[in-house]
C-alpha cells in the first residue's frame, strides 16, 4: 500500500494505492480499479477495503492496480506540508457536488492513460458522482465497467436518513456543529483518542479507525462533509433515468436490505423501470457503510464482478 497527498483540482488529495502508484508507468498495465468513496470521503476508511480486494483480485491472477481517491477538503494533509486545503467559505464551488465531480475528471484525465480501461467503484454518493463522469465522452471512453454500492442515485432526502439529516442532524449542526468540533479539538490529543474510542466501542467499529475517524473531526473538515451532505440532499432528487439508459451495459448496482439511504424499494423499481439492468440484492445484511464492518466479504463480491468483466475481454 502506497499513500500520499497529490494536488488536484489546485486541492491536495489524498490518495492510497495498492499494486502500482500513480505516477508509476502504466505501460505494462491495461484495466485498473479506481474507487470513489462515499461522504465522508477520507480514503483511510477504505484501506481494508482495499487491500482485501487487491488480495481477492491477485490471488485470481488479475493483478489489477487498485486507487482510492478522497473528496476534495475531506482529509488534511499533515501540519508540515506546504499545501494547504483552501478555506470552505469563498470557495463552495470546489466543494460540492460539482466541484467534487470536476475534482475526479481532473484525476483521471491527469494519472490514467487513454489506453488503459477504469474499473470504477462508486460507493454511495461516489456512485451518483460516476453517473456524471459518464456524460464526459472522454471519461467513458476509458471506463470498462462501473460497480454501484450501496448507490444513493435518487431521492436521498426521501430516504429515512435523508429525513432524519434534515430534519434533526442539519438544524443541531447549523446551531451547535462547529462549535463542538472547534471545542472537541481544544482537548488533549489522547482525550479526543479515547472519545472516540467509546464511541466506537458502543458501535462495534473497529478500532484501526480510529486516527482516521480523528481527522474527520477537525471543524475544517466536518464543515466540508457536512456541507457536501446538505448539497446532495437538493441535488440527488429524481432517477437520472436517461443517464441510467443510455450506460445500462456499463453498470452494475448493488443494494443492501438495512439500508436506510437507499431502501429497498428503491432497487425493486429500478428494476420495474429497467428490466435488464444488472442490479443485486445483498443476502448477508451488510449495512451501508460497509467499510467499518464488512470490508472482506464486500471485496470478495466487487472482486467477482470485476473477475467476470476481466475475463469478458
Amino acid at each position: 500500500m502506497q499513500e500520499a497527498f497529490v494536488n488536484i483540482n489546485n486541492i491536495p488529495t489524498h490518495i492510497i494505492t495498492w499494486g502500482k502508484w500513480i505516477e508509476e508507468s502504466l505501460n505494462d498495465t491495461k484495466e485498473l480499479v479506481i474507487c470513489i468513496t462515499g461522504n465522508p470521503g477520507l480514503p483511510g476508511f477504505y484501506t481494508e477495503f482495499g487491500d482485501a480486494l487487491r488480495k481477492e483480485l491477485g490471488s485470481s491472477g488479475q493483478n489489477l492496480p487498485v486507487w482510492v481517491i478522497g473528496h476534495a477538503g475531506h482529509d488534511d494533509p499533515p501540519a508540515a506540508s506546504i499545501r494547504e486545503v483552501p478555506q470552505l467559505s469563498g470557495n463552495q464551488e470546489l466543494f460540492n457536488l460539482d466541484g467534487q465531480i470536476t475534482h475526479k475528471i481532473e484525476f483521471i484525465k491527469k494519472y490514467v492513460p487513454r489506453d488503459v480501461k477504469i474499473h470504477l467503484i462508486g460507493h454511495s454518493i461516489g456512485a451518483w458522482m460516476i453517473l456524471q463522469l459518464l456524460q464526459e465522452q472522454e471519461i467513458r471512453q476509458r471506463v470498462k465497467k462501473c460497480y454501484m454500492l450501496f448507490p444513493t442515485i435518487e431521492r436521498m432526502m426521501e430516504s429515512p436518513n435523508g429525513w432524519l439529516f434534515t430534519k434533526i442532524a442539519m438544524p443541531l449542526y447549523s446551531v451547535f456543529g462547529y462549535v463542538f468540533f472547534t471545542f472537541f479539538n481544544v482537548l488533549p490529543v489522547w482525550l479526543r483518542i479515547l472519545l472516540i474510542q467509546i464511541y466506537f466501542l458502543i458501535f462495534s467499529i473497529p478500532k484501526q479507525f480510529t486516527g482516521t475517524a480523528l481527522k474527520y473531526t477537525k471543524a475544517s473538515v466536518a464543515e466540508k462533509v457536512v456541507f457536501l451532505a446538505d448539497d446532495e440532499m437538493a441535488r440527488v432528487r429524481g432517477l437520472q433515468r436517461e443517464l441510467v439508459q443510455e450506460n445500462l451495459g456499463l453498470l452494475t448496482f448493488y443494494y443492501g436490505t438495512t439500508d436506510g439511504w437507499v431502501p429497498v424499494s428503491y432497487y425493486e423499481q429500478l428494476k420495474q423501470k429497467f428490466p435488464q439492468v444488472d442490479a443485486k440484492l445483498d443476502s448477508k445484511k451488510i449495512a451501508h457503510a460497509f467499510v467499518l464492518r464488512h470490508s472482506k466479504p464486500m471485496a470478495t463480491i466487487v472482486s467477482n464482478m470485476i473477475q467476470q468483466n476481466v475475463q469478458s475481454n
